[in-house]
């Protein structure tokens, strides 16, 4: 077992990919052995169900050349009928008819047959798609929302993930490390997970992001005007001209993308202050032009580390390639930007800066404000952080199996580079507190980001205001907690739409102006708010303890009956049970 991750590239390398692939594979055959599901069964079934798809597909695509002969036949004898109605005498007509009606009965009863074996086919389809849902039932109901987290910390014990994001965890982050929590209006939490990192808290967070950007509109008037001219011959002649005007206008826009960063709470270097971002140095490589550009980056570093007066303290490190690729040139704090940023800290951030095969590379914009570090990986913005279990519900088990490796390793290897930063700072894992943070019933609840969350998986349509056209941004605020449950407001923030249409004075060819109409959307803002019901539970399995249980379905606690709702309108997630309450 590795502890502490010192070297962060090697070690990934050398042990981690490796154990958790292996990791990975174990876990699934133990849901697999668990489940009962018996794997030959399942796979004649699926290799049945694909013989018939593809009967299903040939009979489908010969029912459609029949459908497209049969319109070619009658397409041909309406245009022989008008030939022979236009140079013939009429009763040559019953020559076409005669040939149509046999070709169009037979046609017909060729389609009628293809129809009703292509019927069969599908519903054959459908009756054995259903036995192999049948069959893999039991393992669909195992995949749960924890899964994620086990194989983590199975692979790296020094990560141990929360059930879900608490108010426990958020008050640690905020009494400890000085951290608000708060993102703004403009951010939505969409998913998030909580835990510690060599006993520090961390936070892996996907969030949807608004501003208002622009749009380019584009329109366009046709005119048309008569000139005279002088032909070959010298008369004069009249022609008429054509020409399209073209104009644009911009105007705002409402923009909305989805950002993943890791927050990090650690008492190192309490007062340093630095922010860099990626940087193309590090894709350089050993050619000559190439070694002049990091050569002239260093110079400037030198150049700057010289200047003196108020306010510039910059000091170049010895290390120069570390300080020209990493790039944190407005740090505030030499003395503790050294104490962290020791010589193998320097030497693996430079590994991680400038591979290019085993993890992402330079990609990621780091951010320390005091105690709290603020981690963007631009690679992370493609992973799925959810482990929503339906994505791994499958009737085939080959294919479940395919996936499920799959998921998680891409889910490791994405998360482990996201965190390789903060892994690659020996002082961060010297710090470890150890802080009570359930300390009372509150601190188990989930937190104000757990509400947004929970909302969002819901979806944006069910808190939407009715002329909003756009996306939503969710925030939410705690009404009142009774009964274990909280009653939570959330407020959709959107856009309705108006069509308007603004006219652009543009010279044509005529040499008058027109006004040529573009038309455009005015965005303007909505809010609508709607309240939702949380409450958190034991886990399925833990409270029946039986290992077969549906992991989407519980017993729903007293105050969700007590108003009414039932298990169709609730949601379980990650040990939460949430509903959407009436209006």
């Amino acid at each position: 077992m590795i502890d502490d991750v010192h070297e962060p590239l090697e070690q990934y390398c050398s042990h981690f990919k490796t154990a958790h692939v292996n990791n990975t594979s174990d876990f699934f055959e133990n849901l697999v052995r668990r489940s009962g599901v018996d794997e030959n069964a399942n796979t004649k079934t699926v290799q049945e169900l694909r013989e018939l798809e593809k009967q299903a597909a040939g009979t489908g695509s010969t029912n459609k050349w029949w459908r497209f002969l049969r319109g070619v036949t009658i397409a041909s004898a309406v245009l022989v009928a008008l030939y022979i109605y236009a140079h013939y005498w009429w009763p040559w007509l019953t020559v076409p008819a005669i040939v149509l009606v046999p070709a169009m009965l037979f046609l017909n009863r060729v389609i009628k047959d293809s129809d009703a074996r292509l019927k069969r086919l599908r519903e054959a389809c459908d009756e054995k798609r259903a036995v192999a849902w049948g069959q893999m039932a039991p393992l669909n109901r195992l995949f749960d929302w924890d899964i994620v987290a086990k194989l983590m910390q199975s692979t790296v014990p020094r990560i141990a993930f929360d059930t879900y994001f608490s108010n426990g965890r958020m008050e640690e982050l905020r009494n400890s490390f000085g951290w608000s929590g708060h993102l703004g209006d403009p951010h939505s939490i969409v998913f998030s997970h909580s835990g510690v990192l060599n006993g520090n808290p961390f936070i892996l967070a996907r969030t949807l992001s608004h501003w208002m950007g622009s749009k380019t509109y584009h329109g366009s008037l046709d005119i048309t005007w008569t000139e005279q001219y002088r032909d070959s011959q010298g008369k004069w002649q009249t022609r008429t001209r054509h020409e399209t005007l073209r104009a644009s206008i911009e105007r705002p826009f409402p923009e909305y993308e989805n950002q993943t960063f890791i927050v990090y709470g650690n008492e190192a270097a309490p007062d340093l202050v630095f922010s860099r971002k990626p940087s193309a140095l590090s894709k350089l490589d050993d050619g000559l032009f190439d070694k002049w550009r990091t050569n002239r980056a260093i110079k400037k570093l030198e150049a700057k580390s010289r200047e003196v007066g108020e306010g510039k303290t910059f000091t170049v490190m010895a290390n120069r390639e570390f300080d020209a690729l990493f790039d944190a040139t407005n740090r505030n704090h030499e003395v503790q930007f050294r104490l962290l940023f020791t010589p193998l800290a320097q030497q693996e951030m430079l590994k991680l800066l400038k591979d290019s095969q085993a993890g992402f590379g330079d990609s990621f914009v780091f951010e320390k404000t005091h105690m709290i570090n603020i981690v963007e990986p631009g690679h992370m913005r493609q992973t799925d952080i959810s482990g929503d279990p339906e994505k791994f519900h499958d009737y085939e088990l080959a294919r479940a199996r395919r996936f499920f490796n799959g998921y998680h390793n891409d889910f490791f290897k994405s998360f482990y580079f996201g965190i390789a930063p903060l892994l690659a700072i020996p002082l961060y894992q010297q710090h470890r507190p150890h802080s009570d943070i359930y300390k009372d019933t509150y601190s188990h609840k989930p937190c104000f980001w757990e509400h947004e969350a929970i909302a969002n998986y819901h979806g944006e349509a069910a808190f939407n205001h009715p002329e909003c056209v756009t996306r939503s941004i969710l925030k939410t605020s705690l009404q009142h907690e009774a009964d274990g449950s909280q009653k939570v407001r959330v407020k959709a923030s959107g856009f309705g739409s108006v069509e308007r249409i603004h006219h652009v004075s543009v010279r044509g060819g005529d040499g008058r102006s027109h006004q040529v109409p573009v038309r455009w959307d005015e965005y303007f803002e909505v809010e609508n708010s709607v309240d939702m019901l949380v409450q958190e539970t034991a886990p399925p399995r833990e409270a029946s303890g039986d290992a077969t249980s549906d992991s989407n379905q519980a017993a729903l606690p007293p105050a969700f009956s007590q108003r009414g709702i039932d298990a169709g309108r609730a949601v379980l997630r990650r040990s939460i049970v949430s509903a959407v309450l009436p209006g």
